[in-house]
């Protein structure tokens, strides 16, 4: 990224956390909600772990005994279980680890729809869980229907995780996973 961009995406945050705390402080919590879900799964991709925990905390807290929640097709959760499982595997935490296994469930409700996102999950819990024989067949498993369900995000998703999982073993095929991952994030235009 130039200097112009890493800006531009400062203003960005800079004027959606105004409006944001602009709903909070006129008490509507349906759109507060929205925008920390977004926050989050923005937060989430460019890899800033904490802020996607504290704008899905503060979502959970808006969300708290309303009546409807943000989440489509358990895609909320979805988010809300990659941030758990980033967070759990950061600090070790058993409170991000059981939210983790709460959405987890709630994704797999899904599953007729969003075959990939289970499969993603189910390789990351195998990685917070210790089960690692069998993660990067399920990553190439989750890629291959991404790519067929043509949800480009999440194929570059599993494609970085993927990168992330051999990296940390010291595996030469992260390279190749972390090259699609940045081709499929600029043509999704992140």
């Amino acid at each position: 990224y130039t200097d112009v961009d890493m800006q531009q995406n400062t203003d960005f945050l800079a004027e959606g956390m105004k409006i944001l705390n602009e709903h909070i402080k006129e008490n509507r919590r349906l759109p507060a909600a929205r925008f920390c879900y977004y926050f989050s799964c923005v937060a989430y991709i460019f890899r800033n772990y904490d802020l996607a925990g504290d704008m899905m905390e503060k979502k959970w807290k808006l969300e708290n005994n309303h009546y409807k929640r943000n989440d489509v097709f358990g895609l909320a959760c979805f988010f809300d279980c990659l941030i758990s499982i980033a967070l759990a595997l950061k600090m070790k935490e058993d409170k991000w680890t059981n939210h983790a296994l709460e959405c987890f469930e709630e994704v797999k409700k899904h599953a007729d729809r969003t075959s990939h996102r289970v499969l993603l999950l189910e390789a990351e819990m195998d990685t917070l869980m210790g089960k690692t024989d069998n993660v990067v067949s399920k990553y190439n498993s989750t890629i291959y229907a991404a790519r067929e369900s043509k949800h480009i995000h999440e194929e570059a998703i599993a494609n970085e995780r993927a990168g992330d999982f051999c990296l940390s073993k010291g595996d030469v095929r992260a390279s190749h996973y972390h090259g699609e991952a940045c081709r499929l994030y600029l043509q999704w235009g992140a």
